[in-house]
């Protein structure tokens, strides 16, 4: 029993002591620690203000064309042949709508008809021409005749499928068709001619582009309905360029030929500039955001399509230089500067230093005797 009252006692004098405080302990422990050294290390790197944006990888010019509705009471893509972001070559089918092909053409100006064999006219010749372009021959310019006939139902089947047709119109003025000798032609009778099938080219299984190859940029989805206002497709022509999106409140500080980089996906570089700098929008209704076409250097055609990291440099005050906070450099009344250098040993030794350039708090250093300061080094600030 005398065991247990003193180890109980020993314990709670123990947690009294360790948990209890006086007044003046509570004082020293709400005091703040001892002054001590504010250190910072020395980096080497470039200095320089940056804006980072997001850019398009997208051809540099780019055309949209509509697709024309057929006669059915509703059009539907049932397939997309040529995904954006691939290539689109003429005579290839850009895609099916209903089950039927809309052919990529060259030309001057959209179809406004459905064509047919016997027709004539610009449409007809533009047609034609297309598919002389293409290797096929017509039989020349002018009438949809046979030899176009032929050479329409191998631009088709160039392109997987078969052409429409329909029946031709039977003339009054066709003799009847007779078999044997004339008794017999008086008393048989005639046999039917067969019925003469016309190629038929609908305005709504082509579609025009001004120039190709290109690379579509955007197209209807499988399974698209149609209407006036999404039957369109973009192709884009031209060189690979990188156009960047910035916000309105970033303009003021750009200029045309600010050093940009491009950051792949994969992590490659492309340098360039910046393109002319666009107004800034005006209205109610300004967006957020303008678009600035880059000037790089070769872009690999696989970021077609992407959409790519992109740094702007607004100042830079140097490429290559050791960097420490601005408030650790000390400027002498003889116009020399320095830092403090800390020692293994926590020491400090003042090395001299030459200032050349200052941003944002930091500034570009470089040690007057080569080798007394480096990158990792640790120096004191203020």
């Amino acid at each position: 029993m005398v065991a247990v009252v003193v180890v109980g006692a020993l314990g709670g004098g123990w947690w009294a002591a360790t948990t209890l405080q006086s007044p003046a302990q509570v004082a020293a422990n709400a005091a703040p620690p001892p002054p001590g050294d504010v250190l910072a290390a020395v980096t080497l790197g470039e200095l320089s203000e940056q804006i980072t944006a997001r850019s398009d990888v997208v051809r540099a010019s780019a055309t949209t064309v509509g697709i024309t509705l057929g006669a059915d009471p509703q059009s539907v893509v049932t397939e997309v042949s040529v995904p954006a972001g691939s290539q689109l070559t003429a005579g290839a089918s850009a895609l099916e709508v209903n089950g039927r092909p809309v052919i990529a053409t060259t030309g001057a100006f959209p179809y406004y008809r459905d064509m047919v064999e016997g027709d004539t006219g610009p449409d007809v010749e533009q047609l034609q021409r297309f598919l002389v372009s293409r290797g096929f021959s017509t039989g020349g310019i002018g009438p949809f005749g046979p030899q176009t006939a032929r050479a329409v139902r191998e631009l088709y089947r160039a392109a997987g499928y078969e052409p429409l047709e329909r029946e031709a119109e039977a003339s009054a003025d066709a003799p009847p068709a007779t078999t044997g000798t004339d008794t017999e032609a008086d008393t048989a009778p005639a046999a039917p001619a067969a019925p003469k099938t016309l190629v038929v080219v609908p305005r709504s299984e082509l579609v025009v582009v001004g120039s190709l190859p290109g690379v579509v940029s955007a197209t209807p989805g499988l399974g698209t309905v149609l209407t006036a206002d999404n039957a369109t497709l973009t192709v884009g022509e031209g060189a690979i360029v990188a156009k960047a999106k910035v916000a309105v409140s970033v303009l003021p500080v750009l200029t045309e030929g600010m050093a940009v980089t491009l950051v792949g996906g994969d992590g490659t570089l492309v340098d360039g500039t910046l393109g002319p700098i666009p107004a800034p929008p005006t209205g109610a209704d300004q967006a957020p955001e303008v678009e600035i076409t880059l000037s790089t250097g070769p872009i690999d055609g696989a970021w077609l399509g992407t959409n790519v990291l992109t740094t702007i440099t607004v100042t830079s005050v140097a490429e290559e230089a050791l960097r420490v906070p601005a408030r650790a450099v000390t400027l002498h009344a003889d116009g020399t500067a320095t830092v403090l250098r800390q020692e293994d040993g926590g020491t400090f030794v003042d090395v001299e230093v030459r200032e050349t350039g200052r941003l944002g708090g930091t500034s570009a250093v470089e040690p007057v005797t080569a080798g007394t300061l480096s990158a990792g080094d640790q120096v004191k600030v203020g």
